[in-house]
């Protein structure tokens, strides 16, 4: 529960006392279960496993509000209390990394490793510019919009280099989400409403530079969502931090390459 959000968590993996924890954040219009199930099955034997579904997708609550960045922040923020954690590990994918570098600069003594796959947040690209500065008209009518099936199909395979790595059971929930218009609501509204952050990237990144603990920064070389010419400024923001280049790899290097993106986070310290 945040501030009286309904959140879906979930907990698995090791239950040993002295097991290192990892928390997962998935990216905009994702859910946990898709984003998360294979990453979190390499690491179960070994590790603890928190995540959780941002409000306004999958199973949490949806609620008719802003859903400006700290909004999220605070939703990572009361799981990690809910959960007693106290030092873990912290992943997040696209714009859940971009939570997790904001959480991780607010509460960099809980952080033991930073962790952003294809991070949302360093690179304002014309289509990102142009649904920002549009986001005020896509918040009023989008809601009110269905997609086709072939649309919602097309546009979760362009996040992946190889198209069979999304399987039938993730289109098939992805449609049913993209049906539900609360869904639909704050997913236009992250745009419109993290719009002052979008368009001041050097306040942001300044922000996000407060922390400076260990981290790791992964990329899809053939990401169509967030270009790799984005991790330029990302190593600017954590210059500490190792980086991995997925080949053959598009916005989802944890659904393409899960083995070897969990073996990635163990060696950096996971």
């Amino acid at each position: 529960m945040q501030g009286g959000v309904s959140l879906a968590a979930f907990e698995a993996g090791s239950r040993r006392p002295d097991a290192a924890t990892v928390v997962l954040v998935h990216g905009l219009g994702h859910w946990t279960q898709a984003a998360w199930d294979f990453v979190g099955a390499a690491l179960e034997p070994t590790h603890r496993i928190v995540a959780f579904d941002l409000p306004g997708f999958g199973a949490s609550a949806k609620p008719d509000r802003a859903y400006p960045l700290h909004f999220f922040a605070s939703a990572l923020q009361a799981v990690v209390a809910d959960f007693s954690l106290e030092r873990f590990t912290l992943v997040g994918h696209s714009l859940g990394g971009l939570i997790a570098a904001l959480y991780a600069s607010a509460q960099p003594a809980r952080v033991g490793l930073l962790a952003l796959v294809d991070p949302a947040g360093f690179l304002r690209s014309p289509k990102l510019l142009a649904r920002i500065l549009g986001s005020d008209l896509l918040a009023g009518v989008l809601p009110h919009v269905r997609p086709s099936r072939r649309f919602v199909h097309k546009t979760f395979e362009n996040a992946v280099y190889e198209p069979s790595s999304v399987e039938p059971w993730m289109h098939a929930q992805m449609w049913e989400l993209a049906r539900d218009a609360a869904m639909i609501r704050a997913f236009v509204r992250v745009y419109r409403d993290a719009r002052p952050d979008f368009l001041d990237l050097p306040r942001l990144h300044a922000s996000l530079a407060r922390y400076r603990g260990p981290a790791l920064i992964v990329w899809g070389k053939h990401d169509r969502y967030v270009p790799i010419r984005a991790l330029e400024k990302a190593r600017r923001v954590y210059p500490q931090a190792a980086v991995t280049v997925f080949e053959r790899c598009g916005h989802c290097p944890n659904l393409e390459f899960p083995e070897a993106l969990s073996a990635r986070l163990i060696a950096a310290g996971a």
